[in-house]
């Protein structure tokens, strides 16, 4: 496990320009050569971890105050799909891990010195659907126990973010929860077809005992009313209601990940001759491979809107509702579905020769058929919310 270093890259700009995008870009070639080890270890290497700190990039979301660079989606959305270009499983933990930062940035002020104060490169794993059981104790606080899945990145996390039902006088209420890494048993269980180098292991932990800090309301989170938003009451990202920015996390890496194979395609065929005849002179390849760069685009340009829109209108205090949130969420899946569409057609048109696993082609079809199984972008789960606003069927919004 990583933990603090010295880091002389200053990331005080990254908000005012788009540094870290090209911070991110310098790495690619390394991360397609770790790819391999990367899976193999079903873990990042220390290595891809040492350079996210010395580049600042799971630092883009963290508050200023900590030193972070305090910067905005749009940034963080194009990071992940630069990373993508080198290795599925190492943009999506710098999805997590810098998703991770916004939500601790959420908590109370003083979980956030918690875990900063000591080291401000801290990062924290997740499971976030509440599957835990928690109940407040005595004198303040809360106890936290059970089991949770696909905790993506835990072995080189400092901290981890736990959902739980909070029991009280009346219904049971989804909350999250701070603990540091320690105070949990991660148990490895990861052995999957795609993104098999995110580490995503279940960890477990009984009658846990949490400072009242360090935890905070989903239905919060999930409404944009945190107590981080009074925190940093400069950053509109802390009034954000989570699901509007949040999922374009994973869904920017699934949509990198389809761009890459577009490129990887087009670089593959450009001389390449087949039965005595040159590949990219038939018209099938043609057409499939400019469906494909459709998808791509329309998918990075779909996502792209979104955030923006999001961003503007948080920044506005106008009125959020209840279509705001599950346009967004239909957005994030259905990028994620047409980059998914991608990248099948990439690998249809590639023929035989994808087959082999030292194509890239064949990892890139595995990590994108398993991100876009994630339950947060599954198309059928969210699409359902949206068409159910938009006919006027009653919705839980804190549901969505």
């Amino acid at each position: 496990m990583v933990r603090h270093m010295n880091v002389t890259t200053k990331i005080s700009d990254a908000h005012n320009a788009e540094v870290l995008i090209e911070r991110a870009r310098t790495l690619v070639p390394a991360l397609r050569q770790r790819a391999a080890q990367t899976n193999a270890a079903r873990q990042l290497p220390s290595e891809t971890i040492a350079d996210y700190q010395r580049l600042g990039l799971t630092r883009c979301l963290q508050p200023a105050m900590f030193g972070g660079a305090n910067s905005n989606y749009h940034v963080f959305s194009k990071m992940l799909r630069v990373l993508a270009q080198g290795c599925g499983s190492s943009a999506w933990v710098a999805a997590v891990h810098g998703e991770h930062s916004w939500i601790v940035g959420n908590f109370p002020l003083e979980a956030q010195h918690e875990m900063w104060d000591g080291n401000p490169y801290a990062v924290a794993s997740a499971s976030v659907a509440p599957n835990g059981t928690a109940e407040r104790v005595d004198g303040g606080g809360f106890r936290l126990s059970g089991r949770w899945g696909f905790a993506s990145g835990v072995d080189h996390a400092q901290w981890i973010l736990l959902g739980a039902m909070l029991k009280g006088s009346g219904a049971p209420e989804p909350w999250m929860f701070l603990l540091p890494i320690g105070a949990v048993e991660i148990i490895d269980d990861w052995h999957v077809m795609g993104l098999a180098g995110t580490g995503s292991k279940s960890v477990t932990c009984k009658d846990v005992m949490v400072p009242a800090p360090r935890g905070v309301s989903l239905r919060d989170l999930k409404r944009g009313t945190a107590p981080g938003g009074k925190v940093h009451a400069d950053n509109p990202l802390f009034r954000t209601p989570r699901h509007m920015l949040a999922l374009f996390s994973l869904s920017s890496v699934v949509v990198g990940l389809a761009e890459r194979s577009v490129a990887e395609l087009v670089e593959f065929n450009r001389e390449r001759r087949s039965r005595g005849q040159r590949v990219a002179d038939l018209e099938s390849i043609q057409l499939m491979v400019a469906e494909a760069s459709a998808l791509a685009d329309a998918a990075a340009l779909m996502g792209e809107h979104t955030i923006e829109s999001n961003i503007r209108l948080v920044a506005s205090g106008a009125e959020i509702t209840p279509l705001d949130i599950t346009r967004s969420r239909r957005n994030a899946s259905y990028t994620a579905r047409l980059a998914h569409s991608a990248v099948k057609l990439i690998f249809e048109a590639a023929g035989g020769t994808a087959l082999q696993l030292s194509n890239p082609l064949q990892e890139i079809l595995r990590d994108v058929t398993a991100g876009t199984s994630h339950v947060s972008i599954t198309w059928n789960r969210a699409a359902v919310y949206d068409g159910q606003v938009r006919l006027g069927v009653p919705v839980d919004i804190d549901m969505v």
